[in-house]
């Protein structure tokens, strides 16, 4: 699922800032049923991204089973957008059943200016 205002140009945009930069993959993000709703993921989510800040990476991206339309809308809320893969592209896939659907996500991580660490 795409949503209008993701389109191939975004994913253009960040291939071209992320050729040398490197991405941060989060590969699950779970909380106990009882302990949801209590901005747990959301402070999960932004742990792993201060990691991934700390390792110089310039996005974080995540796959999204599709079945859950909550984790979509919290993924979204925290700045990350559905990226069409074009075909043949080197992504990775989420190692899980075959007839699971998943939306790739990809946010860019914003640095303060003075702290921007540069890669060569």
């Amino acid at each position: 699922m795409v949503d209008a205002h993701d389109k191939a140009e975004d994913y253009e945009v960040l291939r071209r800032m992320l050729h040398r930069t490197g991405i941060a993959y989060i590969s699950n993000v779970a909380v106990r049923e009882r302990f949801r709703r209590k901005g747990i993921a959301k402070r999960l989510i932004a742990k792993a991204e201060a990691q991934a800040r700390s390792w110089g990476c310039r996005a974080v991206a995540l796959h999204c089973d599709l079945s859950n339309p909550g984790a979509t809308k919290l993924y979204k809320r925290q700045g990350f957008k559905c990226i069409k893969v074009p075909e043949g592209a080197n992504w990775p896939q989420p190692k899980t059943s075959p007839d699971v659907e998943f939306s790739f996500m990809m946010k860019l991580l914003k640095y303060p200016a003075n702290t921007m660490t540069t890669k060569g």
